[in-house]
């Protein structure tokens, strides 16, 4: 029996018909007018909005236009004095001012109520203050930043003086104004001075010969939008509120909470963190989902309230309008025709829920069992069987596809390293050819001798031992937060940092070589106790910038590294063969690791295909002692010998090197670098290399 006859009869004979129609439009209904309402608070909003800004930007224009033709206008107190009119009949101003090319400056500033601290001396400004002249020049050879507080009738209450420490050559309102045509508009910002929420609108004065004169400015304070903010509110508990393009709160029908003065500086408080629950629930689901217009519960207490975010459309505010209103304030006209509805149909949809439950047991169960498969699918996780049997036919037919799903991806697995798989379907994004650079910690590995082992072992032991060895390494490389790039017959290549980040790459590669040799050893004396040929490894690990991604065709891709740190990863891995070690690490390996492992400078050497020295050290084991990784006691001695011998001959003491390097060599005849670095001593007792040597020996094969 099919899921769509089942249900499919059930609402055609129970729901067919007035509830289902009425549902539906009263649904629409509400939509509407929800959607009807939030736009028209928008449109306001935006009207209110550019209204705060023209005037003003109007009287910056004009004023420009007045300082070009007069500009001993605004450079005396009589003349700022007479500009106070307009600061006035416009309550957003906060101040007007000029700058001027030579680093005077000229500004009136309207002072709010409340006194604050303005001028050079840092005092609060006097009592029934209204308004402030700022004169910076020079005034009898003397050069000052000087402050004139006046009251509202122009009477002079106190006047400050201060060395000048401002330049408005340098504000970015100067310099914006130069590289724009007509009035040039800020971003919002808190004002020191006053803790408001403003911007600043500015506009450039040429001479009429074209050269700099100087730059107009005033600044306004979005406090007035609070009051805009408040009439457009819909219902009892709605918020209309203003969002600049940082995601900072700018208008808010309570603006103190715009500012936040916890720090060193005031700045805008960014909205998902107001004071103001609706506020910042609104803007966190915003950015959360992305959608402009959706429902949600903004408090936690049940109620669904309904969100729009609407971008101005005119003028220069890059702002978003945010409305949020309680939908039971919107829908309680339809409360009593929405209860009849139910009414209506409540004997309907009691006997399809007795029908629904019979149903139900048929159906909940394999369908929870396909949600929790394929979320664990998602996941990557692709063990185990999925048991979900039902008499439904869709519904076994859906539990036999995903099944069929799994046994693919689990195919397709073991032909790719499953990290990039993993990354692929946890993206949920379609694959394509890229690339990018970043830092990369590469290690590459190779069973010693293995061509002669070969040619020794029937194909099938080689490739069962072969087999066995692979997945003793990957499971260390994977434990240790790797990844496998590919197997190269019996080399392996593995890479850290990629596809996943991982802060602590370099050190991670250094455990998981250092445990795939441990595993390594382990696995050897197996192999030679059941009387198979064992596998020893030599390793080779580098780390620094690569470049990694998809390469290949549409048809077939490949993740992988490219680089010279590939390249440099791979030859570290072959010259343990010159110097009889087993595991050898790059320079800038062990810089990024010093002080956490064990580390044996080998030699200073140019590799083949290179032109520049780089040292190269034996990884011996972890410092900790308490790791299971930790160097022996037996590591640690041999170290301190070769280290001191190493200083000597790093401070071409031939004779004394020599003789201490015949000591190591003594208690450790199997050492091969050690042997090396002897006989090196002992030519250059004879014949010392030149002064400007810089102690590299030049490789001369891989």
């Amino acid at each position: 029996m099919g899921i769509s006859i089942t249900f499919g009869a059930v609402m055609v004979l129970l729901m067919l018909g007035l509830v289902g129609f009425l549902f539906q439009n009263n649904a629409a209904i509400v939509v509407n007018t929800a959607t009807e309402s939030m736009q028209r608070a928008t449109a306001q909003i935006e009207r209110d909005a550019q209204a705060l800004i023209q005037p003003v930007s109007r009287v910056v224009d004009a004023t420009a236009h007045l300082a070009l033709v007069d500009p001993a206008g605004m450079q005396s107190i009589n003349g700022l004095q007479r500009l106070y009119r307009q600061l006035n009949a416009l309550p957003q101003i906060f101040s007007l001012y000029l700058g001027e090319e030579n680093g005077d400056f000229y500004q009136i500033l309207s002072l709010p109520r409340t006194p604050i601290k303005l001028g050079p001396t840092g005092q609060r400004t006097p009592n029934g203050a209204r308004y402030v002249t700022r004169l910076l020049e020079t005034q009898e050879g003397i050069r000052a930043d000087r402050f004139h507080f006046f009251d509202e009738s122009g009477k002079e209450l106190r006047f400050d003086e201060g060395a000048p420490r401002y330049d408005p050559r340098v504000r970015p309102w100067y310099d914006v104004a130069w590289n724009t045509d007509g009035v040039a508009l800020s971003k919002a910002y808190v004002f020191s001075s006053s803790k408001l929420v403003g911007l600043t609108l500015s506009r450039r004065i040429p001479t009429i010969e074209g050269d700099r004169f100087g730059v107009v400015g005033a600044d306004i304070t979005l406090s007035t939008l609070s009051t805009f903010l408040s009439k457009a509110q819909i219902g009892r508990s709605g918020r209309v509120f203003l969002i600049d393009e940082n995601g900072a709160l700018v208008g808010h029908r309570d603006p103190s909470l715009a500012v936040d003065a916890s720090g060193e500086r005031m700045r805008l408080r960014n909205a998902a963190e107001v004071n103001d629950p609706l506020v910042s629930g609104a803007v966190k689901a915003w950015r959360s989902h992305g959608k402009s217009r959706f429902e949600a519960d903004l408090t936690g207490s049940g109620d669904t309230f309904l969100v729009s975010f609407s971008r101005l459309s005119q003028g220069d505010l890059n702002w978003t309008v945010g409305v949020v209103v309680k939908r039971d304030e919107l829908v309680g006209p339809l409360a009593d025709a929405s209860l009849k509805i139910l009414l209506a149909g409540a004997a309907a949809v009691a006997v399809a829920i007795l029908c629904f439950m019979a149903l139900s047991m048929l159906l909940t169960k394999p369908l929870g069992a396909v949600v929790n498969e394929t979320e664990r699918i998602r996941r990557f996780d692709l063990s185990g069987e999925l048991m979900g049997a039902s008499h439904i036919r869709e519904v076994s037919q859906l539990v036999d596809a995903v099944e069929t799903m799994k046994r693919s991806l689990r195919s397709f697995s073991v032909y790719v390293p499953k990290e990039i798989v993993r990354a692929i379907v946890e993206e949920d994004n379609e694959t394509n050819i890229s690339s990018r650079r970043q830092p990369l910690t590469l290690m590459f590995s190779d069973i010693r001798g293995f061509t002669n082992i070969s040619e020794k072992l029937d194909p099938e032991e080689l490739v069962g031992s072969l087999s066995e060895y692979m997945e003793t390494m990957s499971a260390q490389i994977h434990r240790h937060h790797g990844a496998i790039d590919k197997f190269i017959g019996d080399a392996i290549m593995a890479l850290w940092n990629a596809p996943k980040a991982d802060y602590d790459h370099v050190a991670n590669a250094c455990m998981a070589t250092l445990s795939c040799r441990a595993a390594g050893h382990a696995l050897a004396e197996l192999f030679e106790s059941q009387g198979r040929a064992p596998f020893y490894t030599r390793f080779g690990v580098h780390t620094g910038e690569a470049v990694v991604g998809n390469v290949g065709s549409k048809d077939r891709m490949q993740y992988s590294a490219f680089g010279d740190v590939v390249n440099m990863a791979a030859r570290l891995e072959s010259m343990n063969k010159q110097y009889g070690t087993e595991l050898l690490v790059s320079q800038q390996v062990a810089e990024k690791v010093n002080g956490r492992f064990l580390l044996r400078r080998v030699d200073c050497v140019i590799p083949v295909g290179s032109t520049t020295p780089m040292s190269i050290y034996e990884l011996l084991g972890e410092l900790d002692q308490g790791s299971p990784l930790a160097a022996s006691s037996y590591e640690n001695a041999r170290c301190g010998l070769w280290h001191e011998a190493m200083n000597l001959y790093d401070a071409r003491q031939w004779e004394n090197a020599e003789a201490v390097f015949q000591r190591y060599v003594t208690e450790y005849p199997d050492d091969i670098a050690g042997k090396k670095l002897l006989n090196r001593c002992r030519q250059f007792v004879t014949l010392p290399p030149s002064l400007d040597w810089d102690g590299a020996f030049k490789l001369e094969s891989k």
